[in-house]
């Protein structure tokens, strides 16, 4: 009897383990490229940020590029933390585009903390994405 139990609580087990693996999102390397993209564009467009009318066309299309990642990743099966994330980077990308879009002035500084948080999001999300299993 004790075998028994221990036969399939040790199926049980193996099974649990094959279903996890199964239902876990795996390595993407689109999406990976895609955040790996936005991060480099991050890091050389807060470069500009002393040039108003660059900076604006920069953070256009980085705004672009974020809206792309989410509609890219956000149907991706067990992929939540990747969707939020990929949204707040989007929030954050399209703030900066909003304030030139405005026609506001927006200082050096304030263009500079976007972009860099922009940098910092993707880089975490590389991280995520980077290391699912293959």
């Amino acid at each position: 009897m004790k075998k028994l139990i221990l036969i399939s609580t040790l199926v049980l087990l193996q099974g649990c383990t094959l279903l996890d693996a199964y239902l876990m999102t795996h390595y993407d390397p689109n999406e990976y490229l895609l955040i790996t993209d936005i991060r480099s564009e991050a890091q050389q467009y807060k470069n500009d940020c002393d040039n108003s009318e660059l900076s604006k066309t920069h953070s256009i299309q980085l705004a672009q590029d974020t809206q792309r990642f989410v509609l890219y990743s956000e149907h991706t099966p067990h992929n939540e933390k990747v969707i939020s994330a990929s949204k707040d980077l989007h929030i954050i990308a399209q703030g900066l585009a909003d304030q030139y879009n405005k026609g506001a002035k927006v200082s050096t500084a304030f263009c500079k903390i976007k972009f860099t948080s922009v940098e910092t999001s993707a880089d975490h999300m590389q991280q995520i994405i980077g290391s699912r299993p293959r």
